[in-house]
């Protein structure tokens, strides 16, 4: 672990943007659907060193790899551990509805296509939910 006595570390937390080639490969694997195994690996080795670059130059103290490798946490989740599956069927988000131009916006990058609003909703049996 790093430690200052001259200035407060800096990190983040979460997904930071992935480039379209990868978000394609990361949705077709996601969906089931062909994709090229060596080409999406090559993409996120790329993608990560990439993204560790940017948080290096920005002079963040422990950096990580911004999710590249995954679509979100929530469908990650079931490709690493048993037990987890089904569908939520969330309704629309609100921001959605209201203004159509950005479901076209998120649509057009690919994002309303990733489970992430579909996500599982089983637990596995170790899992105690109150």
């Amino acid at each position: 672990m790093l430690k200052s006595d001259s200035r407060i570390l800096t990190t983040h937390v979460g997904s930071l943007p992935r480039n379209p080639t990868l978000t394609d490969l990361l949705l077709r694997q996601e969906q089931g659907q062909a994709f090229n195994a060596p080409e999406l690996e090559l993409a996120i080795e790329r993608a990560v060193q990439y993204v560790v670059g940017k948080q290096l130059e920005a002079g963040i103290d422990i950096g990580n790899d911004g999710e590249q490798p995954r679509v979100g946490f929530q469908t990650y989740v079931p490709q690493r551990m048993r037990g987890f599956g089904g569908e939520s069927k969330r309704p629309i988000p609100r921001d959605m509805r209201e203004f159509p131009d950005y479901e076209r916006l998120l649509q057009k990058k690919g994002i309303v296509r990733a489970k992430v609003f579909n996500a599982p909703r089983r637990w596995p049996s170790f899992v105690t939910r109150t």
